[in-house]
């Protein structure tokens, strides 16, 4: 949908350093491309957002499992989007250098599962070198980890 298109050009902004860009159309507030938005500057409603400072992400199949990362400046969270653009879940490792052994990371998803939220999900825990997890189909995962 366009959601996953949206949240896909978001992230590749953001990785190529892009100062500014325009969306010519506004969206209603419960559009599916507003939640792609969501994702990156308003995924709990509390204001919180993906980071400022690009780390370096990469997907060993980009066309099918899209991976974005950054780090916020004022906690030092990291911050992993992840868009699944096939119509199967996808279950995939993500490697994460430099990880305490005690991390968890928040989970935020928006999917077919409910269209009209960004839905919290269980959290899930990491190892010193990632973790690893299942991503539904058409769906945009946001991984949170706190600086520990």
């Amino acid at each position: 949908n366009g959601a996953l298109a949206q949240a896909d050009t978001l992230g590749i902004f953001g990785r190529e350093g892009l100062d500014l860009a325009a969306y010519w159309a506004d969206p209603g507030p419960e559009e599916p491309v507003t939640y792609a938005f969501r994702m990156y500057r308003n995924y709990d409603g509390q204001g919180s957002a993906f980071g400022e400072t690009s780390v370096q992400a990469a997907s060993a199949d980009p066309d099918r499992l899209a991976v974005y990362a950054a780090q916020r400046e004022a906690n030092g969270a990291l911050t992993i989007m992840v868009i699944n653009k096939t119509r199967q879940a996808q279950e995939a490792r993500i490697a994460i250098a430099g990880l305490p052994e005690a991390a968890s990371a928040e989970v935020y998803r928006y999917s077919a599962e409910d269209l009209t939220a960004i839905l919290r999900q269980a959290d899930l825990e990491t190892a010193a070198d990632g973790l690893s997890a299942v991503f539904p189909a058409s769906s945009i995962t946001l991984l949170v980890i706190p600086a520990r």
